[in-house]
Parts: C-alpha cells; structure tokens; sequence
C-alpha cells in the first residue's frame, strides 16, 4: 500500500511538471566590422551603429569596432506555459535587448538624448528604449481551435511578415529591414515595431493564418488618442506562403536628438502602413519578395502631442505642437527581393535587394528620394546552437532628398559569432 501511494505521488508530481513548464532562452551576437562613413559607436544604441541612414559630409570618418548582433540582436527571455485542460493554455513571454560588447541594456532613447545638442555617437529611434523588457511582455490565453490572445507589448503585425519574407532573415546590421523598425515593423514610426497596452490575436485554420491587434491609448477622457489597430492574413500551401498586414496608429511619437543637452526631439504623427510578402520554398533554397507603403500624416489630437513631457525617462525639449496640415501625407514605398541558399546543411548564402522609395509631396515639401541597398551573408553553423557568419551591406543615395550635404553611398562588412540558447 505504501509502495503504490508511493508510486501515486511520483506519477502526480510528474504530471503536474508536465503541465507546465518555463524556458529561459536567448541570443548572444557579436559582430567585428567597419562602418565606411560613421560617428563613433554608442554603447547603448541597440544596433551599436547605423549603418543604412544617410550620413552627413561633415561626419569626416570610418568606425572599426565591435558591434552588437551582426545577424540577431542580443537578447535573453522567459516563456511559459501552464496547460489548462479541453486545448486550452495560459501562456507568457517576457524579453530583454541587450548590447554584447557592454553588457548594458538597449537603449535608444539615451542615446538620442546622449547626442543633443551636438552629435558625437550613432543614434537612431527605435522601440528599445531601456525597459526592463524592451522586446516583448506578454501574457495570454491559448487554444488549440480558437487561437491565441496576448496582453501586453506585442509585435506589431507587420514586423510578423517582415521576418519571415526578409531574404537576409532580418539580421540586424545586414539588411535595412531587420535593422530598422521604422520599414521593418513600426509602418512609419520604429517605435511602433513593438506596441504597449495592446491586445493581440493570432490563429490558424487549415492553410489559412489571421490575426488583429488593438492600441490602447491610455489617455483621460478619449478612448482614441494614442490608440492604434491592426490585421493581418496569409496562406501557405506546399511551397508557396503569402503573408500580408495592414495597421494604423493615431499620435504615434518618434523620437530624435534635439538642440538642447540631454534632451530628445519628438514629432507624433498618424500612421498607415501595408505589407505584403511572400516566400516560395524549393528543396535547398528560399525566395524572397516584398512591398511596403507608409503614411505619416499630422496627429489626431495636437493638445495631446505637445502634453508629452518623457520620452522613456529622457526630458522632451519639444513637440509635434507645430504641425499642421500641410505636412500630411508623407509617404515612403519599400521594395524588396532575395532569397538563400543551402549550399550544405550546415553552410548558407544569402542575398537581397531593397529600395526605400520616398515620394515627392507639394503638400509638405517632402523631396524624393531613394536608398538603395545590396546585401550578402553567409553563415556556417558548427552546431544548432552556433554559428559564424561574414555580411557585407552596400547603400546608395539618390534624389533631390539627398542631393547635398550627405555621402551618396555607404557600406558596412563585418565578422561575428552566434550563439542561441
């Protein structure tokens, strides 16, 4: 009798472990390389440079240095599951961005703020801007017929369509869009690539993926400012997979140095953007297309904008308060194709194309303008956990946009190593 409560409470203790379980999981990247025209590396700044936006003639210098996640930026997580019964799971997900070389956390509010009055480091907007859990934080439900709907800060839609069509696998310092969330996820604004207070359904029927997502604005006596929503849908039969989303924020912020010391710049917009990629899978090869076309247009509520006084713990110097109609409508198509390819299990190549096309506007003097970009990689895997890999990116600008004051192309090659845990 012993022996079988025993054995009874070893087979509970079982169970129970197996309706439940967490992971600790992450990415560790660095990458040694050299940007062709730079201001010095920040170590805050989650890519460490930039190296796709047009740099100004008086920056007179290259960078050589050590870089932060040549192919995945650097990040660690927690994520779990608790089985439920009938299908069902409670499910979470908490994720950090941090910079390899410094072992701090991402930051790219700082490094903005770092960076006024005058200039001295990289620094660029972005949805990683020194939260404890600046990637993701979610928690949700799951159901093995009804989907999966999270709570949190989500990924936008269309950053979903961007990894899984991006020729280069979204590296972050090799291709413009894994590297910027502006194209590569925010539809406009980078700080929209990951979306706070928002709710976020995803599911799957037979060949068929949808799914939408909803802002919540969070803002005293309006449901609407600050809010935002979006949908998305896709299909997949046999090699052939079709993904396509659309969103739209109101009073989306963007951040930016400005000329007042350790202060950020901000200008909030409305936002509309669309995506369409595709893949067609053959036995050792992949290939890549894509369109994308976003809008910024002036905000909802101009009160609201010129109310915001932090930008992720930085001051604010200024704000959208001076906008007006006449700077509607400025809008950008991104073009992309490219692919990989096996050439052994455990050695890939791969290749893209892209054309950040910014459109002609007499509404709000927008000048047009084009970047663009070639991108190569290669990566040898030693193992599933590990991988080195070699990338080279080459930009070209050309339009009115960049005509002056700017070099007209750009280029960055570098070395790294990977590890995924």
């Amino acid at each position: 009798m012993k022996k079988s409560l025993v054995a009874l409470a070893a087979l509970a203790a079982v169970a129970a472990h197996a309706q439940s379980s967490v992971q600790f999981y992450g990415v560790v990247d660095a990458t040694v390389g050299t940007v062709q025209h730079s201001l010095s590396v920040d170590p805050q700044f989650p890519g460490s440079v930039n190296p796709f936006s047009s740099v100004k003639t008086s920056v007179p210098s290259s960078v050589t240095g050590m870089f932060n996640g040549g192919e995945s930026p650097s990040r660690w997580g927690i994520r779990g599951s608790e089985d439920l019964g009938s299908g069902m799971k409670a499910v979470f997900n908490l994720e950090s961005g941090f910079n390899l070389p410094t072992g701090q956390i991402s930051n790219a509010g700082a490094a903005l703020a770092s960076n006024a009055p005058t200039a001295t480091t990289v620094a660029a907007n972005s949805s990683i801007d020194g939260q404890l859990f600046n990637r993701q934080a979610w928690v949700g439900l799951s159901d093995s017929k009804l989907g999966q709907i999270a709570f949190g800060r989500n990924y936008a839609p269309i950053f979903d369509v961007t990894v899984a069509n991006d020729p280069l696998n979204g590296s972050q310092l090799f291709s413009p869009l894994g590297f910027s969330g502006t194209i590569g996820g925010g539809g406009g604004v980078s700080e929209d690539t990951r979306v706070d207070n928002s709710i976020k359904y995803t599911n799957k029927t037979g060949d068929f993926n949808y799914g939408g997502m909803y802002k919540l604005g969070g803002v005293a006596g309006s449901g609407s400012i600050a809010s935002g929503s979006a949908v998305n849908a896709g299909y997949t039969y046999g090699p052939v997979s079709v993904q396509a989303a659309y969103q739209e924020f109101r009073d989306a912020v963007k951040g930016g140095s400005g000329s007042v010391a350790n202060q950020v710049k901000l200008s909030v917009y409305n936002t509309k953007a669309t995506m369409v990629g595709a893949t067609y899978a053959l036995e050792q090869a992949k290939i890549k297309v894509g369109y994308e076309e976003y809008t910024l247009s002036t905000p909802s509520d101009l009160a609201y904008a010129a109310s915001i006084t932090s930008y992720y713990g930085s001051s604010v110097q200024s704000s959208a308060a001076g906008l007006s109609a006449t700077q509607a409508k400025r809008t950008t198509d991104v073009l992309w194709i490219g692919g990989d390819y096996n050439v052994t299990p455990m050695f890939n190549v791969a290749a893209g194309y892209y054309d950040q096309k910014q459109k002609a506007s007499s509404d709000n003097g927008q000048l047009a303008g084009d970047i663009y970009t070639a991108s190569l990689l290669a990566s040898y895997k030693f193992s599933k956990m590990t991988d080195v890999y070699v990338g080279y990116a080459y930009s070209q600008y050309k339009g009115a946009a960049y005509a002056t004051g700017v070099y007209t192309s750009n280029n960055i090659v570098g070395t790294g190593l990977r590890v995924r845990f």
